[in-house]
């Protein structure tokens, strides 16, 4: 997660270092006061004459109850016989901000409908909303589906999906052209199996846009046509099937169909949805033969690198960097364990999320994790750590990758689902996000930026997903 600290002011090269990394602004608008300074770790700190304890990485800090007006904050570090003292001018306004966020963009209806193709990347959403991580998606589509847009806001198109539901997509993944959206009835569906993956074909006579979800308990996949209406008399089953129990369909809408995927088993392996000329093709992957490490590939993800170095802790390091060796080190423990690993990068190196995906896709992998840490606006917060998932079938694997981490000790922040990661997105393989410390913690800050302790965070995530797999093979 991307958090940077206050700017830094150091004093001569004669005096202790103290450097100012939280806390130094003119004007707040909150009573508390986030004070942070960085200094040697064994000299000695103080604010406002309040001795601080100062952490290996040389950060200490307090928060700071200001009064009205004008305030001065004396942040002073004592090497030996040497002082530095830095006063901070702050003024607390008590006059509540105006917020600087612009007004929730409204969507207006174009005069004419616009006709639309999807292109590589594109994907819907639910509405016209958005935060960092963009809208809430409700999932890719593949290139040259049309679409016939209504309305649009500055960065989107509003799509007419049936008569009753309308989504989203980003100007910047479509281009002009095509019939627009149809309403068309489908043929004969068929289910067979191909070796690797259990292959539903839906015949239709025109591309149509989709939307796709997991269901457990029991397992399934549920894929929603827009603009199909049900002629299909049959489906027909060739041959034994590896991972799929039955296919059946549901017209929930008078120009909806959904096909319902019952699989066998109790985990989700991945699928893919795309379209070979006018056909809707659902391939569902097998239970890899083995759920030994030795036999599996693993995806790696260190999150963020180069332009974008992630969060910055006050001491200066970099979540990039400490991701990417979190990342190395438990790569070095799945190899030693046999596993064949795929890494979205090797440097501090800018790889999009669109390239991340395209590498993991075309690995074929088994199974992804990426790596990231945390940040959010108060050094004294020690939250712990944190797992992500999107969708539901994932949701055991981030809850057991969560498990092994707070075996360390530290505090639970929580397993998110519907969580809006792009790399949480794929359907292709079981995939979890793990958010491993508070970058803005002092207190975290500290753990992190200890190599020993970094090795045993690799090895908890290793043992997670030992912990996964067996539990997959009961």
């Amino acid at each position: 997660m991307t958090l940077c600290f206050a700017c830094i002011v150091t004093v001569s090269a004669s005096e202790p270092k103290l450097e100012i990394a939280w806390g130094e602004r003119d004007t707040v608008y909150l009573a508390n006061h986030h004070v942070v300074g960085v200094t040697d770790p064994d000299a000695v700190a103080s604010i406002n004459g309040e001795k601080l304890h100062v952490y290996k990485t040389g950060c200490f800090g307090k928060t700071v109850t200001l009064s009205p007006g004008d305030n001065k904050v004396t942040v002073t570090v004592i090497k030996g016989t040497d002082t530095a003292t830095k006063v901070l001018d702050v003024y607390y306004e008590t006059t509540p901000r105006k917020s600087s966020a612009n007004a929730e963009e409204q969507t207006v209806k174009l005069e004419q409908p616009v006709n639309i193709m999807t292109v590589e990347g594109a994907y819907l959403q639910y509405g016209n909303g958005g935060d960092r991580l963009g809208g809430s998606k409700m999932g890719y589509l593949v290139p040259s589906v049309p679409m016939t847009a209504i309305g649009e806001t500055s960065s989107l198109y509003e799509v007419k999906l049936s008569e009753c539901r309308t989504a989203y997509v980003p100007k910047e993944y479509v281009t002009a052209g095509g019939d627009g959206a149809k309403c068309v009835n489908t043929g004969s569906w068929s289910v067979s199996n191909d070796g690797k993956t259990d292959k539903v074909v839906i015949s239709l006579p025109y591309r149509l846009p989709y939307y796709y979800r997991d269901a457990i308990n029991p397992l399934e996949i549920r894929v929603s046509l827009y603009g199909a209406m049900n002629n299909s008399n049959w489906i027909t089953q060739r041959g034994a099937l590896g991972i799929i129990d039955f296919v059946n369909f549901e017209q929930t809408d008078s120009d909806v169909l959904t096909a319902v995927i019952r699989l066998k088993d109790k985990h989700s392996w991945g699928y893919s949805i795309e379209y070979e000329g006018n056909n809707l093709v659902i391939k569902v992957r097998h239970r890899p033969e083995s759920l030994a490490l030795k036999d599996l590939k693993i995806g790696l993800d260190a999150g963020h690198g180069a332009k974008n170095p992630g969060a910055i802790s006050a001491s200066g390091l970099k979540e990039a960097d400490i991701n990417i060796d979190i990342v190395n080190r438990l790569a070095e423990l799945l190899k030693k364990a046999g596993a064949e690993v795929v890494l979205s990068r090797t440097a501090d190196t800018d790889v999009t999320m669109a390239e991340r995906r395209k590498i993991f896709r075309d690995a074929n992998i088994d199974l992804l994790i990426s790596v990231h840490n945390n940040a959010v606006d108060n050094p004294f917060a020690s939250l712990g750590t944190s797992t992500y998932y999107k969708h539901i079938s994932n949701r055991e694997l981030a809850h057991t990758l969560c498990e092994s981490m707070l075996t360390l000790g530290v505090n639970l922040y929580g397993v998110t689902g519907n969580f809006n990661f792009s790399l949480n997105q794929p359907t292709e393989y079981p995939n979890a996000l793990v958010e491993g410390l508070f970058m803005s913690s002092l207190e975290e800050e500290e753990l992190l930026a200890n190599p020993d302790y970094r090795q045993k965070m690799a090895q908890k995530i290793f043992e997670g997903l030992k912990n996964y797999l067996k539990a997959c093979q009961k």
